[in-house]
């Protein structure tokens, strides 16, 4: 698997979108940051107890840190972006995600939304995974790093009743998808 050849293509939308009208370039402008080096990915991974699925860590080795992305942009892999998000206390990215197929409270307790919104926000229900990119409105994209779905993207709609749901794609896909102009 290489990314060869990626790293310029943000460039080449910003100089096709001038005006940042597609959904979130103002945010990112196409803006890509460097690479992240291996040194970095390493101190992330032994801190947290897992290692990176490998098309996530190819694109942070070779394309960039973080930026131009599906979405309002990629979130860089220390997330300072996303404050109280939960995955740096220990354990959280090392323990598996949940899940293996769609999950809602209305779908799964639909007699009176039994799960209370603190419950349904808990941070249990995204174990093992990183957050990657924000949709908007709430909503994030997810890379599993840990359980049976590792290297998958998943959907957490939870801000708006919609659960957590699997993309269906890789990071690879999802992103390069992006890139072609298919919204992931």
């Amino acid at each position: 698997m290489t990314w060869a050849g990626v790293r310029g293509r943000p460039a080449e939308l910003s100089a096709a979108d001038p005006d940042f009208t597609r959904f979130g370039a103002g945010k990112h402008r196409y803006r890509l940051e460097p690479p992240v080096p291996a040194a970095e990915i390493a101190d992330f991974e032994a801190r947290h107890g897992v290692t990176l699925p490998e098309e996530y860590r190819g694109f942070l080795l070779t394309v960039g840190g973080h930026g131009a992305g599906p979405y309002y942009g990629l979130y860089r892999l220390s997330a300072p972006e996303c404050p109280g998000e939960d995955g740096w206390r220990p354990g959280f990215l090392s323990t598996p995600f949940p899940f293996t197929e769609a999950w809602n409270r209305a779908e799964h307790h639909p007699t009176d939304n039994e799960i209370p919104d603190d419950l349904y926000f808990d941070q249990r229900w995204i174990t093992g995974s990183l957050k990657v990119a924000h949709f908007g409105c709430g909503a994030y994209f997810r890379l599993v790093v840990t359980g049976p779905e590792r290297g998958r993207l998943w959907f957490d709609d939870r801000a708006s009743d919609g659960g957590v749901s699997p993309c269906g794609t890789g990071f690879r896909e999802w992103y390069l998808k992006w890139l072609d102009g298919r919204e992931p």
